[in-house]
């Protein structure tokens, strides 16, 4: 996954003159998904096991020290977070596996089903998930980052927005920030497909491929369960 490679900055002249983005709304984010986790009664919901939030507050944790580090942050941290977000992908792709695992399973013996309830709960946690969490990668890893994307000599773009192809939809230097890669994958799992926003690269063509293949099979399934559970 290696498709980007250094250019000079195209339209928008220097991005350099737009201030750095803070790490803020991206660990708000985080700590949005991470809370119905730990919140929310395991009687009422059929999610993700403990060791999953655990995970994700570690995270978060990790994320919080790099940010809170006086200037900007440090360009040698990006691997260490890239690698965060790729724990928390796997840690979230793991609890929809299990959840899949659940509704396709016969019940065992002396067990309740789950109920509908409990499905459409823990479907909606480990969605809402998938969405912050490849939000957050997308973020990263788009034309060589937050500072990346500042830089004079700019790696080539991960996503084609809008804004960068028209003039006038946009200020001269504009560049994605989180809410905007927030909302590709929010669509993403909505539609199964990109929408206003294009996929330039083979690397975020596969990662937008296995979001959409996560939400599928978890909406998919939970609802032709929930379907048949729900009476006519």
């Amino acid at each position: 996954m290696t498709d980007s490679a250094s250019t000079p900055s195209t339209r928008g002249g220097h991005g350099s003159e737009q201030a750095p983005e803070s790490y803020l709304w991206p660990l708000t984010a985080l700590v949005l998904v991470i809370l119905p986790q730990v919140l929310v009664p395991a009687s009422v919901r059929e999610g993700p096991p403990l060791l999953v939030p655990v995970i994700e507050g570690c995270v978060a944790l990790v994320l919080l020290a790099v940010a809170a580090k006086p200037g900007p942050v440090p360009r040698g941290a990006r691997p260490l977070i890239l690698t965060l977000f790729a724990v928390l992908i796997t840690a979230n792709t793991a609890a929809a596996v299990r959840l899949v695992t659940v509704v396709l399973r016969s019940t065992p013996a002396g067990e309740s089903p789950p109920t509908v309830t409990q499905l459409l709960v823990g479907a909606g946690i480990v969605l809402a998930t998938n969405v912050v969490t490849f939000g957050l990668l997308y973020w990263q890893i788009d034309g060589g980052g937050p500072d990346g994307r500042l830089a004079q000599a700019r790696p080539f773009p991960d996503f084609q927005f809008p804004q960068t192809l028209t003039d006038g939809l946009g200020p001269a230097h504009w560049q994605p920030r989180f809410p905007d890669h927030l909302y590709v994958a929010f669509t993403n799992v909505m539609a199964f497909s990109p929408t206003d926003t294009m996929p330039l690269t083979h690397r975020v063509k596969g990662l937008m491929a296995i979001q959409s293949l996560i939400s599928l099979f978890v909406i998919g399934l939970v609802l032709s369960r929930v379907i048949n559970i729900l009476p006519p």
